[in-house]
């Protein structure tokens, strides 16, 4: 039995899954608004700092149909496409007041339906898949709005409204939130979720370098300065400690490749060790605003790009001239996004 509690929408955002489904979201009591929000920034929150890599990894969950492995990107996209099914299906019930069958859709076999309707989003980049939910769903939430309240938590509107809203993203979020979690480890390790990820050439390392680059400006350059010490999101390090990081090792890699074309040879890994190395770098920079923080990581940067546009392609893809450019820059973006992220984009919700 399902029970509608006192529990805020904002706390929908931080409890088990499990206790989410013990609520009765249908209740008059609940606010359907508020309570979609939240969840909906959950979502947001379970993947962000994720790269495109990940999205594309198979093994979220298995087919229902007997196809392949779902990837994120095929989940995601699932949830976009019955928002912009239910965007028509609402604006017909609203206004003729039929509401769509089970027999709709291949007969009402879910599974099959959902399965040959896997492409585009199986070949969508992760930014072209986010582009199309975001799109969809205000326009969901508009035309369910036409209707009342009272009329929603019936059972023919609740099942098609509620399925492609909220509800949809509680059965999804108990994939994705485990699957989420296993892709961050990996990313966060280093992992590229490819066989290769040396760039071709140097068009193809700044188009690999702008991608990351763009899920950075999305989540860190979003949260206010005045944020960025607000907590330890890695043990002793606030996201102002990780960015300066960041920016510390883009001029260590500047550095590198100095050297290597004075020398010929490529710089070791510091002698008291990388660890060491980090602590004592982030001790340095521990009284430095964040304002000052992202403008010395944001030089290093443009130091660092400069530096790898002088290497032959050859000398980029060498396995010392990879680990300099990719691992300075935004390889080493990307392990940090993965530990960042969530709290970065879980901002967007905490004052609920």
């Amino acid at each position: 039995m399902t029970t509608s509690t006192a529990t805020t929408a904002g706390e929908l955002r931080r409890l088990p899954l499990a206790a989410i489904r013990g609520l009765d979201l249908r209740a008059p009591d609940r606010d359907l608004w508020a309570d979609e929000a939240a969840l909906w920034d959950r979502l947001l929150v379970s993947w962000a700092g994720l790269d495109d890599a990940a999205w594309r990894l198979p093994g979220a969950a298995p087919s229902d149909a007997g196809g392949p492995e779902w990837s994120l990107a095929e989940h995601v996209g699932h949830l976009a496409d019955w928002q912009e099914l239910a965007i028509e299906y609402v604006a017909v019930a609203v206004a003729t007041g039929r509401w769509p069958s089970d027999e709709d859709y291949d007969g009402g076999d879910f599974d099959r339906y959902n399965e040959r309707r896997r492409s585009p989003w199986s070949a969508l980049p992760r930014a072209g898949i986010l582009a199309r939910f975001a799109a969809a769903r205000p326009r969901l939430l508009a035309a369910a709005r036409a209707l009342p309240e009272t009329t929603i938590r019936t059972d023919a509107p609740w099942g098609w409204i509620y399925f492609t809203l909220h509800g949809h993203y509680l059965d999804h979020l108990a994939v994705i939130d485990p699957w989420t979690d296993t892709l961050r480890r990996r990313q966060a390790d280093g992992d590229p979720f490819v066989e290769d990820p040396r760039a071709v050439d140097h068009a193809a390392f700044r188009a690999q370098d702008a991608e990351v680059g763009a899920i950075f400006d999305a989540l860190v350059r979003a949260v206010p300065p005045e944020r960025w010490d607000d907590a330890e999101l890695t043990p002793g390090w606030t996201l102002r400690a990780h960015v300066g990081h960041l920016a510390d090792w883009a001029t260590e890699g500047a550095r590198a490749i100095d050297v290597f074309h004075r020398r010929g040879t490529w710089l070791a890994d510091p002698d008291e060790g990388i660890d060491a190395w980090n602590e004592q770098h982030v001790t340095a920079s521990k009284g430095e605003s964040p304002t000052t923080t992202i403008a010395r990581y944001d030089a290093a940067r443009h130091a660092l790009l400069e530096a790898i546009a002088t290497l032959s392609v050859e000398d980029l893809r060498s396995p010392d001239g990879w680990s300099w450019a990719y691992d300075c820059l935004h390889g080493h973006v990307r392990k940090h996004l993965a530990m960042v992220g969530p709290w970065c984009a879980s901002l967007a919700g905490a004052s609920d």
